[in-house]
């Protein structure tokens, strides 16, 4: 009975493999009576494999144009904007790109992976778009025309000059960012080195790790280590790119104990000891300012007002009409102290410490 089951297991493999062939479109060999009628059959079956190529062709066309849609459509689309006024203006801005050096620079420094070109034109599309909802902004209001122009050229004027600058707020950033993850990745690299791990793969596993920009800048590293750069070409363009004094300490212990020998892990615990001891002096000089500052927030954007309107109304009363319009009473109520509790908070914020 075995046996009987063995075979007929085997006949039916044999059966399924004859289907799975018999489906598969074959081409045969052209044949015919005579040379004429297989030269004939030879060009039809040339034919029909040309046009076979072609519909693959366009299908594959049909892909890439579709992929470079959906890669178009993922843009915002203001870099669309500028890249459209590059490609049709890209004489007028190359021409304005020299005007601006060391943009490529804080380029580098910010991560943005795009040329100077790219980033002027990125920056005439926001000023224009700035500009012309400044007009608009100025013609709702109703005012002049000279003064809704004026205000749409002021608005161009700012936009561009922010975004000249731009670049250099998000290097600022990632520098501040960098600073603030360094004690955890330096104690991250120090036990992976006090457990025998290499340097590179020490760099690799904070690279693999969620700390932010140093993740990503040591990711940078080796990368250019890949590429055929040595550790202290790739780990020297670290230091430069960040331009900080406390990436620079922790690049030059790094380079100064491998070239001359040292225990590396000893030094980075150190380092990471250093860095939290000044950032906790700095938060206690900051807790300092604030509690000052808090003081002053509260007189100008609680006490002042009232003592405003208490003042203009017991004026108002004893001269038995309005000193002041309620218009302007309403403007600096609306604006005015808005305003400088907006400094304030700003001032709070960028003395915070890194």
């Amino acid at each position: 009975m075995g046996i009987g089951d063995a075979i007929t297991r085997f006949l039916e493999r044999i059966g399924s493999k004859t289907i799975e062939v018999a489906e598969r479109p074959v081409r045969r060999m052209p044949t015919g009576k005579n040379v004429q009628e297989r030269l004939r059959a030879l060009k039809q079956l040339q034919k029909e494999i040309s046009i076979e190529r072609g519909e693959a062709k366009e299908e594959e066309q049909l892909e890439e144009i579709l992929e470079w849609h959906r890669q178009e459509i993922q843009k915002p689309f203001v870099t669309r904007l500028a890249e459209g006024l590059l490609r049709y203006f890209g004489g007028p801005v190359r021409t304005i790109t020299g005007f601006f050096k060391g943009l490529e620079v804080d380029l580098y420094r910010a991560n943005m992976m795009m040329s100077k070109e790219q980033y002027v034109a990125l920056m005439l599309v926001v000023a224009i778009l700035a500009g012309l909802f400044g007009i608009a902004f100025a013609y709702l209001l109703y005012l002049p025309v000279d003064t809704s122009l004026l205000i749409g050229v002021l608005s161009f004027l700012g936009a561009f000059i922010y975004m000249r600058q731009y670049p250099r707020m998000v290097w600022r950033k990632r520098v501040s960012e960098v600073e603030r993850a360094m004690p955890y990745a330096l104690r991250h690299m120090a036990s992976l080195l006090r457990a025998g791990v290499g340097i590179s793969e020490a760099i690799l596993s904070v690279a693999s790790a969620d700390y932010g920009p140093i993740s990503e800048e040591f990711e940078l590293i080796l990368r250019d280590m890949r590429t055929g750069s040595s550790f202290e070409d790739a780990i020297s363009k670290f230091e430069e790119k960040m331009a900080s004094e406390n990436v620079s300490r922790v690049v030059k212990q790094i380079l100064r104990a491998i070239k001359f020998g040292g225990n590396l892990s000893d030094i980075l615990y150190k380092l990471a000891e250093d860095f939290s001891f000044e950032y906790r002096m700095k938060l206690i000089e900051y807790v300092q300012k604030i509690n000052g500052i808090a003081f002053v927030y509260m007189f100008l954007t609680i006490v002042m007002p009232t003592m405003l309107v208490v003042g203009i109304i017991a004026g108002s009363i004893m001269s038995r009409t309005l000193i002041m319009p309620v218009e302007s009473l309403a403007t600096i109520l609306w604006l005015a102290f808005p305003a400088i509790s907006l400094i304030i908070v700003n001032m709070i914020k960028k003395g915070e410490p890194r």
